[in-house]
C-alpha cells in the first residue's frame, strides 16, 4: 500500500460561467481536469508511472508518494468530489505516449464513459508501438479506446474541442510536427514527417492547446521541448515556434514538468505568465536552470506566482532559497478558477486562496 498524501483540495463547487482547471496531484504523472463555463468537461492527460518496474527501481530519481492505489482511481475520486454523480468525461486528450501522460487511461475507462478521445496519432499507431519505451502499454491504450469516438487532433482548429459559452474557445496549437500558423486554420511544419530513428522522441511531438475565455488565456503543452541540446536536431526546440503563435498568456502548465530541456528563455519572455503551475512528481522536477529562468526578472519583468503539485524535500534542500522564496506551494491539488467572463482568476491550494489576478 502506498503512502497517502494529506494535501487534498477542499471541495469548491463549480458554478456555471466559471472556468475551473484542476491539476490533480496523483504523485505519478500529469492529470488536469477542466470544467468549461457551460459544464463541458475535459481531462488533459491521465498519467501513471509504474513504480514497480525494474527500470523505476534502478532509477535514482524519487517518485512522489501516491494519493491512492492507482492514478485512475485517484482521478475518479477527485472528479466525483468536484462533480458528484458525474459518470462521463466529454473530452480526454492524451498529449503523447509516455506513461506519465497516458498510463492510467486503460483503467480510467472502467470508471467513466469517454465521449471523445483525442490524441496525436489516431488511427495509425505503428511507429509509436515500434519506438515506444512501453509498447505493451500503448497496445493496452489502443485496446481500451475501442467503442470510444477517437480522433486525431486537428492543428489550427478551434471547433474540435467545444463548449457553448460566449467568449470561450480552445485553439489546437500543436500536434506531432505541425503547429498553427497564427492565421485562420493553416499550419506550419516544424518537424519532418519521417524521422531518423536516432532522433525519435515523443516529447517534441506533444499536443499543445491554448484555452481562452474573454481576456484570460491558458497554455498547456505536455512535455514539449525547448532546447536543442547536445547532438540534437534544431527542430527539438518546439517552444520557440509555438511561442510565436501563442503570445502572452495569464497562466500555463509548465512544459515537461520543468525538466531541463524545456521552458526556454524565448518561450517565457513571449508568454510572460502571471501564474505558473508545475505538474511534477520526480526529484528532478524542476531543473535548476529552469527554476532560475522562471524567476528571472530579466527574462520578463513583474510578479509571478509558481505552484507545484509535488516537490521533493531533497529538491528543496538542493535549490535552497531560490525555490523556497519563489514557490507559493510545493504540494497539493491546484485549482485555477477563472470567473464569469474571464476578467479575473484565482488559484486555490490546500485551503489557501491566491489572487484574484486580473486577466491581461
Amino acid at each position: 500500500m502506498f503512502k497517502i498524501l494529506l494535501f487534498a483540495l477542499t471541495v469548491i463547487p463549480w458554478t456555471k460561467g466559471n472556468l475551473d482547471i484542476h491539476h490533480i496531484n496523483t504523485g505519478v504523472g500529469n492529470a488536469a481536469f477542466f470544467i468549461f463555463p457551460d459544464g463541458t468537461t475535459m481531462l488533459f492527460d491521465a498519467g501513471e508511472v509504474d513504480r514497480n518496474s525494474s527500470s523505476r527501481r534502478s532509477n535514482p530519481l524519487k517518485v512522489a508518494p501516491a494519493t491512492d492505489s492507482s492514478a485512475a482511481l485517484c482521478i475518479k475520486k477527485y472528479i466525483n468530489k468536484v462533480l458528484p454523480g458525474v459518470d462521463h468525461i466529454d473530452y480526454v486528450v492524451i498529449s503523447h505516449f509516455h506513461v506519465d501522460h497516458y498510463g492510467a487511461f486503460s483503467e480510467l475507462v472502467k470508471y467513466f464513459k469517454i465521449n471523445k478521445l483525442i490524441d496525436r496519432s489516431y488511427p495509425a499507431y505503428d511507429d509509436v508501438i515500434k519506438r515506444s519505451f512501453d509498447s505493451v502499454g500503448v497496445r493496452k491504450y489502443i485496446t481500451a479506446q475501442k467503442g470510444i469516438k477517437t480522433e486525431k487532433l486537428i492543428v489550427g482548429r478551434k471547433d474540435q474541442i467545444v463548449a457553448n459559452y460566449p467568449g470561450f474557445f480552445v485553439r489546437n496549437i500543436k500536434s506531432g510536427g505541425d503547429i498553427w500558423s497564427g492565421n485562420g486554420e493553416s499550419t506550419i511544419k516544424i518537424i519532418p514527417d519521417r524521422l531518423d530513428p536516432k532522433d525519435y522522441n515523443e516529447n517534441p511531438l506533444c499536443i499543445a492547446l491554448k484555452i481562452s475565455y474573454g481576456d484570460f488565456d491558458y497554455f498547456t503543452g505536455g512535455d514539449m521541448t525547448g532546447l536543442q541540446g547536445f547532438g540534437l536536431p534544431t527542430w527539438f526546440d518546439t517552444e520557440t515556434p509555438v511561442a510565436k503563435v501563442v503570445g502572452k498568456v495569464d497562466a500555463l502548465s509548465l512544459n515537461h514538468h520543468g525538466v531541463r530541456d524545456a521552458t526556454n528563455e524565448f518561450f517565457l519572455k513571449t508568454l510572460a505568465p502571471r501564474v505558473i503551475i508545475q505538474q511534477s512528481w520526480s526529484s528532478n522536477h524542476p531543473g535548476e536552470e529552469v527554476l532560475h529562468r522562471m524567476i528571472s526578472q530579466s527574462i520578463y519583468p513583474g510578479p509571478r506566482d509558481i505552484f507545484a503539485t509535488y516537490v521533493h524535500e531533497e529538491t528543496k534542500v538542493t535549490y535552497g532559497m531560490w525555490l523556497r522564496d519563489n514557490y507559493k506551494s510545493t504540494a497539493g491539488d491546484i485549482l485555477l478558477r477563472v470567473s464569469e467572463g474571464g476578467k479575473e482568476f484565482s488559484v486555490f491550494v490546500n485551503d489557501q486562496k491566491y489572487g484574484p489576478f486580473q486577466s491581461k
